[in-house]
């Protein structure tokens, strides 16, 4: 009796690598950050030593406004910052039409100062995209993923920085 052995055409092996690599790039691409440390600090954070929660806050608040954000402080101790996302944003989100007839699409910033104990803070904050106008019951809350953290951590530099 003869047995046949089943074998994958090479073009299959090529594909089958070629998924496998991408997977382990796109991996790679979420960089150690992500994994380390808390999941509340793995979008964008700082670690800032020897200032206070309130001094870190108002610096804070002064970079945000810098880059045209609005917005600070709110009850529950955390700062909301927000500004009017680009036009190609509120189209993507918005669609032409309701872009065209003022639906505008918001780049909201959710930033908390929290306490690691001895002097040390960490300044951590999340990003979103907000559709549906100005009434909160309307508006749809979508987090950006964590790729699309660098101006965000940019800005959390500064705050480090301007706070040295």
């Amino acid at each position: 009796m003869k047995q046949h052995t089943r074998t994958l055409p090479l073009q299959s092996c090529v594909i089958l690598l070629a998924c496998s690599m991408s997977l382990v790039l796109a991996l790679a691409g979420t960089g150690c950050r992500s994994f380390s440390g808390p999941a509340s600090a793995s979008f964008a954070s700082v670690t800032i030593p020897n200032r206070s929660a309130e001094e870190i806050a108002a610096a804070t608040a002064q970079v945000f406004a810098a880059d045209g954000y609005r917005g600070g402080m709110t009850g529950s101790g955390q700062m909301v910052f927000e500004k009017e996302a680009s036009r190609a944003a509120s189209i993507s989100r918005e669609g032409l039409v309701g872009t065209h007839y003022g639906a505008q699409t918001i780049n909201r910033v959710r930033a908390e100062v929290v306490s690691l104990g001895g002097g040390t803070y960490r300044l951590q904050c999340k990003a979103f995209m907000v559709t549906g106008g100005s009434d909160p019951f309307f508006q749809d809350e979508v987090p950006l993923a964590n790729f699309r953290s660098g101006p965000y951590q940019l800005l959390l530099n500064k705050v480090k920085k301007q706070l040295k």
